[in-house]
């Protein structure tokens, strides 16, 4: 299962706090100050310009444009225990935007830089506040904040600078993940007009075993033993998670509940050469029916142990 996540508005908040704080802060400094609005309002900004210099002051080029990039695509890898434990390669097909190679991206040719952004995908806009008006950068209208135009659109694309097309990945699984585990492959995700593609990130979860349960890197298996059994001890054979069956020695009074541990039975851990080990956890097999002769030594030995 592969879905499209759109990670390319998280931005760190605390960022975005400061830069308005400073904004505001410097408009307040401005606004408070007869002579600095005085001069504000016939010059523009303190440097003495409303234009580049502004731009510089935040720290902002206007002719350098952030590079943007696609969607990031989510991968989600259901894994059984047996692949778990030897590690698995998988192909996965799946439908993605790439980059369109006759525009290159672009959504055309002719490419000319934005007159209004001066090619910085990014403009100067005023806000009113409580306090008076500051200023804000803000994408651009005129080119969808890309930094240039066209002039013949792209007909394979349509314009738009990506097409759809069906990708295939070859996905290594080391042994010993775990769910929850994510791997990330570089650029597989969806491109983006005048952009770069995002990635695929590679979401591992587990498959419920019918036999055996997972606790960390140990394995845990139920085995149901006879009232006998339990008592006079036994030698029986488990199942184990690389295939075949092992024999394991049951002790004389044996209790309901006991777990019995077979060392290095269990699963490799990640990036890890040793193994966990199988708990053998011990119930008791009660028969749903039982025949004449059976329910009469059941008489004699309840009689017996009274």
């Amino acid at each position: 299962e592969i879905v499209s996540r759109d990670w390319s508005s998280d931005v760190c908040s605390s960022d975005l706090d400061e830069t308005l704080f400073k904004e505001i802060s410097e408009a307040y400094e401005v606004l408070s100050n007869s002579d600095k609005k005085a001069r504000y309002d016939q010059f523009g900004h303190p440097s003495g310009s409303q234009g580049n210099n502004f731009y510089n002051d935040f720290g902002f080029n206007p002719q350098e444009r952030q590079i943007r990039y696609g969607q990031n695509m989510v991968l989600n890898i259901k894994l059984t225990l047996e692949e778990i434990f030897t590690g698995v390669n998988k192909q996965y097909k799946y439908r993605r935007n790439d980059k369109c190679s006759d525009c290159d991206g672009f959504g055309g040719t002719n490419r000319r830089t934005c007159s209004v952004c001066n090619g910085s995908g990014m403009t100067l806009r005023t806000f009113s506040t409580p306090i008076g008006y500051i200023r804000q950068m803000a994408p651009c209208d005129a080119c969808d904040s890309l930094g240039f135009t066209v002039e013949n659109k792209c007909k394979t694309c349509s314009g738009s600078g990506v097409v759809s097309v069906e990708e295939t990945v070859d996905v290594t699984i080391p042994r010993g993940v775990q769910s929850g585990m994510t791997f990330v492959m570089p650029s597989k995700g969806h491109s983006i007009k005048g952009g770069e593609c995002g990635d695929l990130h590679m979401n591992i979860s587990e498959i419920t075993h019918k036999t055996f349960t997972r606790v960390r890197n140990d394995l845990k298996i139920n085995l149901k033993l006879s009232y006998p059994q339990l008592v006079l001890g036994d030698k029986v054979e488990i199942d184990t998670i690389e295939g075949g069956r092992i024999r394991i020695t049951i002790p004389e009074h044996t209790d309901v509940g006991t777990n019995l541990k077979v060392p290095a039975k269990g699963l490799y851990g990640y990036k890890e050469d040793t193994r966990g080990d199988l708990i053998v956890s011990i119930g008791i097999d009660i028969p749903n029916k039982i025949s004449e002769d059976e329910r009469e030594l059941l008489e004699k030995l309840k009689n017996a142990i009274a």
